[in-house]
């Protein structure tokens, strides 16, 4: 009877795991989205395209690096809560071939120096586009 109910639990456990929504960013309240116009097309300058598969893998590796759910240790420093937050890297890609984009997040200049630079916090991703998954990763 035991083995039972603790079967029913876990698999009861489990399941609820399956029922997580994705993940959705926050929208701005309406009255405030309203406020926003706009433009006509896009506004004349530098404009940057990113093909469809540099974007993907640059959100998959991103998710790996600084998955959405990730938060600072209770402990953290001013540095280490600056860290782990996406804005504060920036990001170089680029096609090795048509089936593998190097991905690489570096600290933005300027940003988490609180305490000094932060060395050794960027890493460099192997995505694989064909199969959309991490090939390699480089610390």
């Amino acid at each position: 009877m035991r083995r039972v109910v603790l079967l029913l639990s876990c698999l009861s456990l489990s399941a609820c795991s399956l029922f997580q929504r994705p993940f959705r960013p926050a929208h701005a309240p309406p009255e405030e989205s309203a406020r926003f116009v706009f433009p006509l097309g896009f506004p004349p300058g530098e404009h940057t395209f990113i093909p469809a598969t540099i974007s993907t893998a640059v959100g998959l590796a991103m998710d790996d690096f600084l998955p959405r759910d990730a938060k600072p240790p209770k402990e953290a420093t001013p540095d280490e809560v600056c860290l782990a937050q996406r804005s504060s890297y920036d990001v170089l890609a680029k096609a090795l071939s048509d089936s593998v984009v190097l991905v690489s997040f570096s600290p933005k200049e300027g940003a988490c120096v609180q305490e000094g630079t932060a060395l050794d916090v960027g890493a460099t991703y192997a995505v694989d586009v064909d199969g959309w998954r991490i090939l390699a990763v480089q610390r």
